[in-house]
């Protein structure tokens, strides 16, 4: 006969099996020796302890400063012990702990400016290691003196620390969660390692060892609640497989597993160290090329840039990163056949008359590569001039608006007003030699430039101060000669940046393309325009060459939207120059770029948008002009250097030369068209927040007979020397008196000293807890009945021995509980006393459970028996932090 399989199922009152037994409650496992939960608590506040100062450390070896390790040390023992401590079964405990963390809270508040501070102080310290643009954060921090950076980071570390505690105490302290760990610290891993960054090599060890064990725990942890019950014992039949859902239970072997995790996380990770030692292995060059990848796309990005999203379509749209209306790519050749226009508004336009055609620089690149452009990469080696244009307060950017002011003293800078409708909304479009660091905007509505090449875009509307070169009495052609001259030295660390940079743009901006085509371009210029066939560069002026080159482009090329795209497996100048012989603006900037460069001067491309004088219309009533450019002024084109002048355009499109093919005539002369009045038209002083309430002027030079800048400053402003000048840093100066008063040599210790007084606050009260319980106890043993005085006298009797470890969690009853500590003692030598602890469970066994009367007797025995337990058995073991704890979380003495 078939036997019939009975299947197991669950029940409210426990588990059944197929054999009928029900299983309701804990089962103990077997050891050797007995192990308990009591310590897990102190492991995972040592395992939180750990990962966060490995974590905070990190950080700190990513800024290269110092930072007050104390502080460090310090608040990452005491967040770790308070987050753990607040656990606490105890309530004593639980508030203390909560009340030093709400002084901890009142403390960062307080705090709240100067923590504000550090956070700038950090990242622009970090973004200076990376060799990044932080110009933006050098405003904010402008007025601050460097020997307070340490002082405000150490600030910002105290609040860092804070969210990083928060995080891994609730993935280790209240769940054990790997991933949310991992979330939590590994960005601050990758911080470093992203730039390619080595941190503490001991803050690598103990963050893989708490990973490692988190996640062992965590995988462990999950097989727990099958059963569905949090207090049941599930038997998974099948698999024969036994889950802890006692919380005490699963302490009792992570207590054990916790140790045994941590010691072998950390043999793998010194035999991996060891084995990376002994063959060299290092990492890939592939990741190399991720990360530089990833760092274009990071540097390309910005909050602006999110929120202009869907609007940031450069006069049409934009197709998986390549525009077919309107605009122009950001350096990407050759992926559509060509580009139209919508008519749509790109840019509004308020300026005085100019002369010539202004070009609106946005984009800019200097490297060719797999048929695109890519801004240079530059290194904190490479990087020699920075450092030293700040002190000078200009960026790199502004640096032939600087040169020509300080030629021509007497100069008046003109002013631009730009509003930036449907261009792209990453990069600031301004005329050349303008003054960047000088934008109108303040706090994160301020240009942020990048260490090299184009400025990034934080608000759509801004005004600059810039010169006209027709202004300037030589042609732009002759401007090397004019400005080579010798230039009074206004700022020695300046002009040290000056000679720095171009040495740096010889070395990054001259490097060729490896093209047929481009050497025989080149042989057919020298040959052909020059009538030469070996080039001496001092043999000719640039106005020279760049007249060879645009005559060459002239007579064999064609302008045209519709080129066609680039065959796939071609190189884009191979195809352009060799058998295509026709295309747009971008076409002939890329090939012009590396013509001059095979000419001997350094060049880079850019995209942008020109505007003619003959679109300037009828002027307005303060001799300023509107114009709106439309998306049919989108353009690209070269720019070469010029040693002691800056940067210039370098136009090679045929039909550019002060012209644009695109427009119709209307467009070209609107003035026939009434124009509205802008509002934001005027050339005004603009006054700048320096974002603590105060104002700063900006220098402005007004257009008067005068030769020299008429100026207004605050009394702690610094001049900089140029006619329109750039943000004081007056409204700063508050912020560093008060970061000066307050860093002393103990200000980083104030909120130590802040929570140590609220510790002593938190011990009074828990000596006034203490005294309040230990006179209920005694009243409860010493007022009432004899039956509520006998349950009294057995209940605290039970909280006396638990003190000396005398104790059973398990789910039995009094008298069988009472056999079990009588057996405990025994174990523990305790032989004298243990019918005193039975005598004591039976009598309370009897006042709870039946209407006997408890005699006198009976109740002054107890009595005698509990003080002998209290003051003979339990109170000649105590010693130290055990007495204590019996003191003042137990309040039993």
């Amino acid at each position: 006969m078939k036997k019939k399989r009975i299947k197991s199922k669950n029940k409210d009152i426990g588990f059944i099996s197929s054999n009928g037994i029900c299983i309701d409650g804990d089962i103990l496992m077997n050891c050797e020796r007995e192990h308990n939960s009591g310590s897990f608590l102190w492991f995972q506040i040592l395992l939180t302890f750990v990962t966060t100062i490995c974590t905070a450390f990190m950080a700190v070896s990513f800024l290269d400063m110092e930072i007050y390790k104390t502080t460090i040390i310090y608040y990452s023992a005491m967040l770790s012990l308070v987050f753990g401590l607040m656990k606490s079964s105890h309530k004593i405990i639980k508030f203390s702990a909560l009340g030093v963390m709400i002084l901890h809270v009142i403390y960062l508040v307080s705090r709240i400016s100067t923590i504000k501070y550090g956070l700038f102080v950090v990242i622009d310290r970090y973004l200076s290691r990376a060799n990044q643009p932080n110009s933006t954060l050098g405003v904010q921090l402008s007025g601050i003196s460097t020997i307070d950076y340490p002082y405000l980071a150490s600030n910002f570390f105290v609040f860092f620390i804070t969210l990083v505690c928060l995080g891994t105490a609730a993935a280790c302290l209240y769940r054990i969660d790997f991933p949310l760990l991992f979330i939590i610290t590994f960005p601050v891993f990758e911080l470093g390692m992203y730039w390619g960054w080595e941190p503490s090599m001991w803050t690598v060890i103990g963050l893989f060892v708490c990973w490692v064990t988190v996640l062992a725990l965590h995988i462990i942890n999950h097989t727990t609640n099958k059963a569905g019950r949090k207090n049941t014992f599930a038997v998974h039949e099948r698999k024969r497989t036994f889950y802890f859902t006692s919380e005490k239970q699963k302490a009792c072997f992570y207590n054990v597993f916790m140790k045994f995790t941590a010691i072998l996380s950390s043999l793998v990770l010194v035999v991996i160290m060891l084995f990376s030692a002994i063959t060299g292995f290092t990492r890939p060059e592939s990741f190399a090329k991720y990360r530089h990848d990833i760092s274009t796309a990071v540097s390309n990005f910005s909050l602006t840039d999110l929120r202009n999203a869907f609007s940031d379509y450069d006069g049409g749209f934009d197709l998986f990163g390549i525009k077919t209306v309107g605009g122009t790519n950001g350096g990407v050749l050759g992926k559509t056949a060509g580009i139209s226009f919508n008519g749509s508004t790109a840019l509004k336009v308020v300026t005085p008359k100019f002369s010539n055609t202004l070009y609106l620089r946005g984009y800019v690149a200097g490297v060719y590569n797999d048929n695109s452009w890519t801004p240079v990469d530059v290194n904190g080696n490479e990087d020699t001039f920075s450092d030293d244009f700040e002190q000078g307060k200009i960026w790199v950017q502004d640096l032939d608006y600087d040169l020509i002011q300080r030629k021509y003293a007497d100069l008046t800078p003109a002013q631009i007003s730009v509003s930036v409708l449907g261009a792209s909304k990453k990069f600031v479009y301004a005329p050349y030699a303008s003054l960047y660091s000088s934008d109108g905007n303040t706090d994160d509505k301020k240009m942020r430039p990048t260490t090299e090449s184009y400025v990034k875009l934080s608000s759509t509307k801004y005004s600059l101060y810039y010169f006209d070169p027709s202004l300037i009495e030589e042609r732009l052609e002759a401007l090397p000669e004019a400005i080579a001259t010798e230039v009074p030295a206004l700022s020695v660390n300046k002009d040290r940046g000056v000679d720095a940079y171009s040495e740096f743009v010889h070395q990054k901006y001259m490097y060729v393309s490896k093209s047929d085509e481009l050497d025989k371009a080149y042989k057919e210029i020298l040959s052909e325009y020059l009538g030469v066939d070996i080039y001496h560069k001092g043999d000719w002026t640039y106005e020279e060459i760049s007249t060879a080159i645009r005559n060459y482009f002239s007579d064999n090329f064609t302008y045209t939207l519709e080129p066609g795209v680039t065959p796939k497996g071609e190189d884009f100048i191979d195809y352009f120059l060799g058998t295509q012989k026709e295309g747009y603006c971008s076409y002939f900037a890329t090939a012009g770029a590396e013509l001059l460069r095979m000419f001997g001067y350094p060049s880079r491309y850019v995209e942008g948008y020109v505007v003619l004088n003959s679109q300037l219309g009828e002027p307005e009533d303060d001799s300023t002009y509107e114009v709106s450019v439309k998306d049919k002024c989108a353009h690209a084109w070269a720019e070469v250097f010029i040693d002691n002048a800056g940067w210039y355009p370098a136009e090679f499109t045929p039909g550019y030369d002060n012209d644009n093919p695109n427009l119709t005539q209307q467009e070209k002369d609107p003035k026939e068209v009434t124009t509205t009045k802008s509002t934001e038209s005027k050339p005004t002083t603009t006054t700048q927040n320096g974002g603590q309430g105060d104002t700063t002027s900006v220098v402005t030079k007004k257009p008067a007979n005068s030769s020299k800048a008429s100026t207004t400053k605050k009394t702690n402003s610094a001049s900089n020397g140029h006619g329109a000048g750039v943000m004081s840093g007056a409204g700063k100066t508050s912020v560093s008196s008060r970061i000066t008063e307050n860093n002393s040599d103990h200000g980083s210790f104030v909120g130590i000293f802040i929570t140590l007084g609220g510790l002593l606050l938190i011990g009074f009260g828990v000596v006034v807890h203490r005294d309040v319980k230990v006179k209920k106890m005694r009243s409860e043993l010493s007022n009432g009945d004899n039956r509520s005085r006998t349950v009294a006298v057995y209940r605290y009797m039970l909280k006396y021995l638990k003190l000396i470890g005398i104790t059973d969690s398990r789910n039995i009853t009094d008298l069988q509980l009472c056999d079990r500590l009588t057996e405990k003692c025994q174990e523990m030598q305790i032989n004298d006393f243990s019918h005193m602890i039975k005598y004591i469970g039976e009598l309370a066994v009897k006042a709870e459970m039946s209407n006997s009367v408890i005699s006198d007797g009976e109740l002054e025995t107890a009595l005698s028996y509990f003080e002998i337990v209290k003051d003979k058995i339990v109170l000649p073991k105590l010693s130290g932090a055990k007495l204590l704890n019996a003191k003042f979380v137990y309040c039993l003495y």
